[in-house]
């Protein structure tokens, strides 16, 4: 799943490089991508957002390389 999610987030970084975009996805592929750029992202970092809905975060990228995350907002659910 998370060659998958790489392989797609690469071809939108290439297609619209030097633009602005936003994506939306589900916790459980945001946290596959994020271990990717940072492997230190692991089980209890997914644990922490696995309530908040949403948990939106900007992502800055140079390429294909990312360069900065910054968490954005975030609300906790009631489940």
């Amino acid at each position: 799943m998370q060659k998958r999610n790489i392989e797609a987030l690469n071809e939108l970084l290439m297609k619209h490089r030097d633009k602005t975009i936003v994506i939306g996805t589900h916790g459980t592929a945001l946290s596959a991508i994020l271990n990717f750029y940072n492997p230190d992202f692991n089980f209890n970092d997914f644990k922490r957002i696995w309530h908040w809905m949403p948990y939106i975060i900007r992502v800055d990228f140079e390429g294909t390389a990312l360069v900065n995350k910054e968490e954005l907002l975030m609300i906790e659910c009631g489940y």
